[in-house]
């Protein structure tokens, strides 16, 4: 682990850790929480998989079907809050976000796998109410694939260390520079 006593370091180790997410299936940021706004105005949290994360633009990719509930929240309110949570490196990273949905593209349907493409369609829809799990169809549909960009806003970070905590906030606004936080 890096030196999360400097703030230029936690940056770092920040998209060191959603980058290895976006490319390794074992690595503690690949599956991190999504939470919305939902349509009736509660909140909303799920797990998704990370497919990338490009510091330079400060976002963030993950794939979803058209028709699951996190489209519809996303179109009506498309603030966002993602998590990860590294138990080894005792670090908690929130992102607060921007998040926009559009159809994914032939060459981005091709790239993912074909078990990762079975979850893209299917009758019902996500969400819906079945009889039992053999109930549901799947039916890999590419106009049901959708790409998610999360632009992030904020980063906050929290290292539960030994000798003490630390907490960090980096804005897009500030150039995400970053202030410490008492934890």
């Amino acid at each position: 682990m890096s030196d999360l006593t400097r703030l230029d370091a936690t940056l770092d180790q920040v998209w060191y850790h959603l980058a290895c997410g976006a490319a390794e299936p074992d690595a503690p940021a690949r599956n991190l929480v999504l939470a919305t706004v939902g349509v009736d105005g509660g909140a909303e949290a799920r797990m998704v998989v990370l497919r990338g994360a490009d510091r330079g633009a400060g976002t963030l990719t993950v794939h979803t079907d058209a028709a699951s509930a996190k489209v519809a929240e996303i179109a009506a309110t498309p603030q966002a809050t993602l998590l990860v949570w590294d138990p080894l490196a005792r670090l908690q990273i929130r992102l607060r976000a921007r998040v926009t949905s559009r159809a994914g593209t032939e060459e981005e349907w091709s790239a993912i796998g074909d078990g990762a493409r079975a979850v893209y369609g299917g009758t019902p829809p996500p969400g819906f109410a079945i009889a039992r799990p053999e109930a549901h169809e799947a039916a890999p549909d590419p106009a049901r694939f959708t790409v998610l960009t999360a632009r992030i806003e904020e980063i906050e970070t929290l290292h539960l260390g030994q000798d003490r905590h630390r907490r960090a906030v980096f804005r897009r606004t500030e150039g995400f520079h970053g202030t410490w936080r008492a934890p």
